[in-house]
């Protein structure tokens, strides 16, 4: 699962960098009309810095696993769940598939703000799963004898 997660994130920053070196879409006024298109260029992009986090997470959380031999719990699940949303849609967007790219762009402002609301719901939950995964460590266990 690490390998799996792993190799689709270097996709997505391969993706990435594509989409960002491309110009934006031909779409020159978005659906709801007070938007903008670098609006929503930029909302994206928010969506986007949201989502590498919660990969890096994710991450963590399963070599947290793997390390401590224990099971995830319903938090990691759920953080696991909501990223993975987030994240295919994030992959559709910068892999510009079968014109979905499109659609999302003419589904105005609303869309990429509730997708970072999943991906930053996601982020917290996996950042809280990530710390109450970590071991107890002490500094006094840290420290030498004395």
């Amino acid at each position: 699962m690490l390998v799996l997660i792993s190799a689709l994130l270097i996709v997505t920053i391969e993706l990435t960098e594509d989409f960002l070196e491309r110009g934006w879409p031909r779409l020159h006024r978005p659906a709801d009309g007070w938007a903008s298109s670098e609006g929503l260029r930029l909302l994206w992009m928010v969506v986007g810095g949201l989502v590498f986090p919660g990969i890096v997470l994710l991450l963590l959380n399963l070599a947290l696993l793997v390390w401590r031999d224990t099971s995830a719990s319903p938090v990691l699940i759920l953080g696991a769940i909501l990223i993975a949303i987030g994240w295919s849609v994030y992959l559709i967007l910068v892999s510009q598939i079968g014109g979905l790219e499109e659609y999302f762009q003419n589904l105005g402002t609303t869309f990429p703000l509730a997708v970072s609301a999943i991906v930053l719901l996601a982020d917290l939950l996996l950042l809280i799963a990530f710390l109450s995964a970590m071991p107890d460590v002490s500094l006094r266990q840290l420290l030498p004898p004395g």
